[in-house]
């Protein structure tokens, strides 16, 4: 019901989190080609933080599949889009699944997340997403994969 909402809180969220120097910020959609940059960084270099999303009806299997090769975090609402889980990097990304009650007892995607040694996190959702929520999930796994402990509010 929300989501352009949940998508800019996200991508705030994200925005806010690197202004403390622990990442650099880049949205791909206006720099599409830094999405695979892999570059080597050094000891005091920041981490580089990427946001997009992807319209599974838009974007060809291929270029899913791409995407979802180099994430850290990949957010989705429980369906057929989180199944791209299987490609995200072995054993360094997050899943945040976005639940809602009426699919509850569902673990598959929770498995799939820890035989695959990806850190699982679930928020649960109503028709009208709690934004504030799903960015809070974001931001502790971001404080995660650069290597800080996750203050709220910060």
């Amino acid at each position: 019901m929300n989501e352009p909402e949940v998508l800019e809180g996200i991508r705030e969220g994200i925005r806010d989190f690197c202004v403390t120097g622990a990442c650099h910020y880049q949205d791909a959609l206006e720099n599409p080609e830094s999405w695979t940059d892999n570059t080597v960084l050094g000891a005091n270099d920041s981490v580089s933080i990427r946001f997009t999303s992807i319209d599974p009806t838009v974007h060809a299997l291929e270029t899913q599949v791409h995407y979802v090769g180099h994430t850290s975090i990949l957010i989705s609402l429980h369906g057929g889009a989180l199944g791209l889980s299987l490609f995200l990097p072995p054993g360094e990304a997050t899943m945040i699944e976005l639940q809602v009650k009426e699919v509850s007892g569902n673990f598959h995607f929770e498995h799939m997340a820890y035989e695959m040694g990806h850190v699982y996190e679930q928020v649960r959702i109503t028709r009208k997403v709690d934004v504030d929520s799903v960015v809070r999930t974001v931001r502790e796994q971001l404080a995660r994969l650069v290597g800080q402990e996750y203050v709220e509010g910060v």
